[in-house]
């Protein structure tokens, strides 16, 4: 259960997505791990983030993950 998980969770979604939009908003009140977190709104990304904006996704993720 996604709402029971206390370890660090960032959320990093797209502007431009008409997909997931508000979605964000939704996950970080309802998870327990995005409190504390510095999430990330990619700029000009769609519903594949992963793709339009792929080398700036992975910059936040790495960021992320080394902290």
């Amino acid at each position: 259960n996604l709402q029971q998980f206390c370890r660090p969770f960032m959320t990093a979604f797209s502007d431009q997505d008409p997909v997931t939009a508000g979605g964000d908003t939704i996950m970080q009140k309802r998870i327990a791990g995005c409190s504390g977190v510095t999430h990330t709104t990619i700029e000009g990304g769609g519903h594949f983030v992963q793709e339009d904006k792929g080398e700036e996704l992975a910059h936040h993720l790495i960021a992320f993950i080394q902290q």
